[in-house]
Order: structure tokens, then sequence, then C-alpha cells
């Protein structure tokens, strides 16, 4: 039957070309899902083992190597001197980082600061121009960092450590900046090892010792091990630098990519609908052809020979369909990676990776799914009778016995998912209500032969009015229910989960934002750099901010820490944040944080104290949950506690307009962070919290809502495909209709009619179902945190409404556009 299988292919090519997109779409989405995960690991191999790319073997501690009442292992100076004085050790250095302020007159960074040595390979940084630090007053830095603060080779730098103690700093290095992402975000520096000690001020950990052989590596490896279990480390592993970065990776992504988890989701559902596509394209394919299926039994062509002949159809379409879905995917995910490199110099160190079982089982996976697919239509196909296969084929309907079954099985599933859903987010259960939601969706799914025609063609009548075209578009889009409903059901499940995204992720948003307003009683704090306070300076800083727009109130403030006796005679080291109590009310979103003379405003941590003691002074205790950096005192109670003033700071607070797009905080934050020369990282509170949090949702929005698009676009190839193998079967009516004086824009109209009838109905179908899901699950997961705020975001959800009744419209274009063009003589004349 090969080569019938192949004489139909070439015979009805162009009502396979949906399938074959279809499949190489979803094919494409799970073979560059594989591919993100290969080139993330290989990217990640490149960032994580930055630090010890060009070493032989890493020492670290492995915690999992550590029995249960043990200690971990602190690695320090003292352990590096002792592996350099081994035998087969040529070089060893420290991979730790002691963290602090540096600043020049104009801004300042947080830098992370490695010991150097020249004779150990500069403890793993790469000089780009000038020396080594040498002496206690030199350094050296990253050369992004470099650029960004405008310092470079002899100019001087301020360097506070976290103890307060600040020196200058010549620059006499600009060392290549690193690529591993848990150091990138901060400027990076280097010291000389002596200094780089004094500097840490007894905090000096460090977390891998690097290391180089001069003899045979294996040899090397033993030593380390017997040296380290001479030392009572027994939770110090050896790995050579490769497994490190292995282990590494492992740990980062705890042994699992959840990113590639989630794609995988996506790319499963995306594999889902295009088993709709298939099923149904075959089933109609199938259907048209029962006169010939006949002809061949006729002819002695045994039942599984029949079903062969469509199995190898399929085989055929998923071998091709699965192998261009995995070109595209690699030519994609090539193309991003180039874009990346060019619009980010700084992630060159990204990079393709592809794996043999990331390009098989892409492969493999589109040809099983076309070939399960069409095994449905192939069975039935298999039952034809020769005479029964001479008159027109019906689809299963609801009356038959699997349809009856299939419905009982939907009922169950929906009505017990429905009741876990409802339980979960009743009572905040996360798990429960996904659960719920696995199990309810495929029910609602099973059971849509039930209300997906009754709801087209009540629509349609509703629409039709008294259009001829209308009204027989509303009869056509219900003529064969199992197709309508195959073909809705396809783009409904994509719509629900874009709106179910869409609503959830607002209803997230809102909720989220309100309980960030009612924890942050500020909008904007601004630390200044640099210890002493500066009151002159942040006074005239306020001015200039207060000028801003979007700025309703500015206020300054003190920082400070002191030793507070409670009245359990216990005494703790407090922050304290010093206020005029007049202009903090005018920024402070709650007036209940504003303090009184010889009163603190406690937010640090709960307490049943009504006072407290320091310097001598007595002041008496109002409790607050607000989120603030320090305990909240008036300047006038700050001044007399005896508060050592070199070692504070001071500070800005903000209140902004509450019309302030969320899209325009960071362009405040950037503008507060010109005028008053500090990195945007000092810059906080509630405003801020909440830009994040809409920036993150916002992103994370856009990019499930991206991945959706691409199930709910196969959805619309098949409205597509269902329509012109619909045109190719109603060939002759159509040509009656013309004969009858049907006109080519009416019979245009109708086929529009008919795919905006399925297309909108699914959609809308999908929305209502994505709402309740959407708030129910919103529920679920964040209540827990507090009251929650429901939010629809209706003009989104309009549009996605819009766009599947345009692209539905779209997809009849062709189709209307070929039966238009066909005259009625020539239709009629069609067997």
């Amino acid at each position: 039957m090969l080569h019938v299988a192949l004489s139909n292919i070439k015979t009805y090519a162009r009502r396979y070309i949906a399938v074959i997109l279809a499949v190489a779409i979803g094919t494409a989405f799970l073979a560059a899902t594989l591919a993100v995960n290969s080139s993330t690991q290989a990217t990640l191999r490149n960032s994580l083992g930055d630090a010890y790319k060009n070493a032989d073997l890493v020492a670290y501690p492995d915690w999992e190597l550590l029995g249960d009442a043990d200690e971990p292992t602190r690695l320090d100076m003292k352990d590096i001197a002792a592996i350099r004085d081994l035998p087969g050790v040529s070089t060893a250095y420290g991979v730790g980082y002691a963290y602090g302020q540096m600043h020049t007159s104009d801004n300042g960074y947080t830098v992370a600061l490695q010991p150097v040595d020249p004779n150990q390979r500069l403890g793993g940084l790469e000089l780009l121009e000038g020396r080594p630090p040498l002496s206690g007053n030199e350094m050296i830095v990253d050369e992004a960092h470099a650029e960004d603060m405008g310092i470079s080779i002899g100019d001087v730098v301020a360097l506070g450590n976290e103890q307060g103690k600040t020196e200058n700093m010549k620059i006499v290095g600009i060392q290549r900046s690193s690529t591993n992402p848990q150091v990138a975000a901060t400027a990076l520096g280097g010291l000389s090892e002596k200094s780089w000690i004094q500097f840490a001020d007894g905090q000096e950990d460090f977390g891998e010792i690097v290391i180089n052989a001069q003899g045979p590596l294996p040899a090397l490896e033993t030593e380390l091990q017997e040296h380290f279990a001479s030392q009572q480390m027994k939770d110090i592993a050896v790995l050579t630098a490769d497994e490190k970065v292995v282990h590494d990776v492992a740990q980062m992504t705890d042994g699992t990519d959840q990113l590639t988890v989630v794609l995988v989701v996506f790319a499963l559902i995306a594999l889902v609908v295009t088993g709709l596509v298939v099923v149904n394209t075959f089933s109609v394919v199938i259907a048209q052809r029962t006169r010939e299926l006949a002809l061949l039994r006729i002819l002695g062509a045994k039942r599984k020979q029949i079903r062969s002949s469509v199995l190898v159809e399929a085989l055929l379409i998923g071998i091709a369909a699965s192998v261009i879905g995995v070109l595209l995917a690699i030519a994609l995910m090539a193309g991003l990676i180039e874009v990346l490199h060019a619009l980010v110099p700084s992630m060159s160190y990204a990079t393709l990776a592809l794996n043999p079982a990331g390009i098989i089982i892409p492969i493999i996976v589109g040809i099983l799914m076309t070939v399960i697919s069409a095994s449905l239509p192939a069975r039935r196909a298999m039952r034809l009778a020769p005479l029964a296969a001479l008159r027109p084929f019906d689809a299963a309907s609801v009356k038959n016995r699997a349809g009856k079954v299939r419905i009982v099985i939907g009922a169950l599933l929906a009505l017990a998912g429905a009741a876990g859903l409802a339980y979960g987010a009743l009572e905040g259960d996360l798990i429960i209500a996904f659960l719920g939601g696995l199990v309810s969706f495929p029910g609602i799914l099973m059971l849509a032969s039930l209300f997906v025609p009754s709801s087209v063609a009540g629509i349609g009548k509703a629409v039709a009015g008294n259009s001829t075209a209308g009204k027989l578009a509303a009869l056509n889009a219900v003529r064969n229910p199992g197709r309508t409903t195959a073909t809705a059901t396809a783009l409904l499940i994509g719509v629900t989960l874009v709106s179910m995204i869409m609503v959830g992720g607002q209803t997230a948003k809102a909720s989220l934002n309100n309980s960030i307003a009612g924890e942050f009683p500020v909008d904007v704090m601004v630390a200044l750099p640099g210890t002493g306070l500066q009151e002159a300076e942040a006074k005239d800083f306020a001015e200039q901010i207060g000028e801003l727009e979007g700025v309703d109130a500015t206020a300054t403030y003190d920082f400070g820490s002191a030793t507070a006796e409670f009245s359990t005679e216990e005494t703790y080291e407090v922050q304290l944040m010093a206020v005029d109590p007049q202009p903090f009310a005018d920024v402070a979103l709650s007036e209940g944080i504003v303090p009184k003379d010889g009163q603190i405003v406690f937010t640090q941590w709960p307490t049943e104290d009504t006072s407290l003691s320091i310097g001598g002074q007595t002041l008496q205790i109002k409790s607050s949950t607000a989120t603030v950096d320090g305990n909240i005192v008036s300047k006038q109670t700050f001044s007399k506690l005896g508060i050592d003033e070199s070692q504070a700071f001071s500070g800005i607070l903000v209140k902004t307009d509450e019309q302030l797009a969320s899209s325009k905080i960071n362009d405040l934050v950037s503008e507060i962070a010109d005028i008053t020369g500090v990195d945007s990282s000092m810059i906080s509170g509630g405003v801020v919290m909440k830009s994040m949090f809409s920036q993150v949702i916002d992103v994370l929005l856009a990019i499930v809502s991206a991945l959706l698009a691409v199930a709910v676009l196969i959805a619309l190839i098949g409205v597509a495909n269902t329509l012109s193998l619909s045109v190719l079967e109603r060939t002759r009516e159509n040509s009656l209709l013309r004969a009858l004086g049907l006109k080519k824009k009416q019979l245009r109209s109708m086929l529009a009619t008919e795919a905006v009838l399925i297309g909108g109905v699914a959609a809308l179908l999908g929305l209502v179902l994505g709402v309740a899901y959407g708030l129910l699950g919103a529920r679920s997961a964040l209540s827990s945190m507090g009251a929650m705020t429901y939010e629809i975001p209706w003009w989104q959800l309009a549009v996605v409404l819009l766009i599947s009744i345009v692209a539905a419209l779209l997809a009849s274009v062709t189709p209307g556009r070929r039966a238009a063009k066909l005259s009625p003589v020539e239709g009629l004349a069609t067997e």
C-alpha cells in the first residue's frame, strides 16, 4: 500500500499543507525547548566556570559529606597556604569575596573584592591593562564598571567595608569583567592578599580553592584528599574543573531545569492542539475518499491494507513535517543567539548547543503524534464495508456508544475537578487547585460536543439576520458537529490558557501591589553614600528631587545604630531612622508611623515591651508592622541618644504621585540616582518594590502569552484547514448555489461568516473558562498572603477575542477565493 499512500499524498497534497505546517510548528516548539535546555547548560558552564576555567582541580566544602552533628569547614588563607606547600601543587588561590562600597566624586557601586597574587594566577582574574595590586592602597577593577564609573588607571576611589571603615585606593589595573552571573551584578575588584584580609576584617571565607598541578593530576588529587583527611576536613571534596562546573550547574538548577520544564509544558500543549488538527484533517480527508476506499475494497484490498495505507500517509507526512520543524528550531535558536550577541556584547559567552537527543526526540515525537492522531480516522476507514462506503460517511455523534461513554467520563472529570478547584481556592491550597484544574479542563473538553455546536448554531442564528449568506453559514458551521467541535476545541484550549494567565497575572499584580502598599509606608528611600551625617547635602538633594515630575513631597532622614536595653535587661543592637515629624508626615503613607519626641516607632521585630533605653534615655515604644530600614525616632530625640555621627549617614524620603505609572518608576529612580550620585540599587521603597513585581509579572505574562500564542496559531491553522476541506467537500453544493443566483461576494461572505462563527465562539468560550480558572487559581496561590484584589483585564481579553475573530476571518480568505473562482459548470461536473 506504499504506492497507494504516495499517490494519495501527491493527489491530495493541498489538503495536507495545514497538517504539515501544524506538525512542523509543534515539533519546532519542542525542539527549541530542548535546544534551550542544552544551550542554557552550555552557557552556564561558560559563565559559572569563569573563576576556574584554566584550573586543574577545585577543592570546596560539600555539605553532602557532612554528618548531622558536624560543622562545615571554613576555608581561609591558612588553608590555601598549606595547599601551596604541597609538592604536587604549582599554584593555588581561593575564590572568595569581601563586599564593600566603591565611590568616586560622582557615583558609587557595590564591589565584590577578591584576593590576588601575581604568583598565583592573579586569583583567577585576567588583567587587560596595568599591573596587579602590590601595596595596601592599590586595587584593580573590572573593565565594564571602570568604564561606567569613568575611572582609569591612576585614579583614586573611596573604598568602604561592611564595618564602616573607608580609605582611598589607587586604581593600578583594569581586569576583564566576569561572566559569572553570581557576581556580574556588582563591580568586581581585586586587592593584594594581605590587603584583602585586612579589608575582610575577620570575615574572610573562601567557597573554593583552585589548584594547578605541576605533575600528574591523579597523583595530586590523591595528595589533596590525604591532606584534607589529615586535617579532619572530611567535608572537603576535590573535583576536576569540568566536574565542578557540572556540579555548579546542577546546584544552581537544583538538579532540574525549571525553565525547560515550563517550556515542555507549553510544547505539550502545542502538540495536543496539533494532534486535534491532524485528527480533524484525516477524518475529513477519509470522509471525502469513501468512494475511493470502497473501490479499493471491491478490488480486493483488505481492511488492514486500507488502514495501513492511511497510517503510511500519516507516517510520511509526520517524517517530513518533523524534520522541517527541527530545522526551523535550529535556525531560530541560532538566530536568537546571534541577535543576543549583537544586542548584548557582555553575553558573548552565550552559546548554541545541540545534542543528539534534542534532535532525535522531537522528530520521533512529531512522527508518533501524527501517526497516533491519524490512527482513529484509519480505524474508521478500516471498518468501512464496500457497499456502506458508497454512501456519505458520517462522523461519530453523541448518540453512539463511544459518544455516551465520552460524555459520562467528561462529566465525572469536570465535576470532580471543579470541586477540587473550588476547594483549593477557598482553602488557599495551590496543589489541590492545580490538580482540580488539571482534571476539570479535559473533562470540559470531552463535553465540548454538547455545547460547542449548539453555541455556534445559536450565535449564528442571532447574527445572521436576513442575510442569506449568514443563514447558510450558520447551518454549514454545524453541519458536521464533530468536525466543528474538534476545530473549535483546538482554539478553545489556547484561548483559555492565554486568558487564564492574563487574569491570574493581573489579579496577582493588583493583590501584590496592595499588599506592598500596606507593608511599605514610604514610596522611595535614598541612602546617601559614605558615612557621617550630611544634612545640608541631603536637604539640597531633596529640593532637587521635589522638582521632578511624579514627585509629591520629600523629606530627609538620618540613620545610625545604637545599643538598646529592654525591660528584660537584655541589650540588642537596633537601627534608628531619625526624621522631622512634620515633613515626614507629608511623605509617610500612614500617620501611625510618625514619631513624637521621646517615642520610638519600633519596626525591627515584634516586641511586647512598652519602653527601651538608649544612651541613658528612655523611649516609649510604639510597635508597627511597617517595613522600613530602621526604627523611627524624631531628629530631636536622635540628637539626645549619643549616636556616633561619624558612623551614621543621611538619606532622603520621597512620596510619588499616586497616578504615576509603573513604567515611569524606573525613569524616576534613574533621575534620583543621577541627582544624588548613588547606585540605583541603593534606592528602595514601596513604589520601587511594586514596580519590580509589576515588571516581573509583565515579563512573565509576555513570555507565557507568546508561548501560548503558538497553540493559538496552530488552532487557527486548523480553522483554515477545516474551511478549506469543507470547501472541497461542498464543491457541488457551492456550485449549485452559484447556479441558483448566489454571487461570488455572497459565497465568500458565507465562508468568512462560517470561519468567524467557529473562531469567535471558541474564543468566547475560552475567555469565559480562562477568567474562571484565572481568578480561582490566583486565589489559591495568593490568598495566604492577605486580602485579595481581583482584577480582570477587560481590554486585553477583548484584544484576544478580536485577534481570534480577525485571524479566523483571514483564514477564510484563501478558501473563499478558491471557491469563488470555480465556475458553476465546473463545480457541478465534479465527482
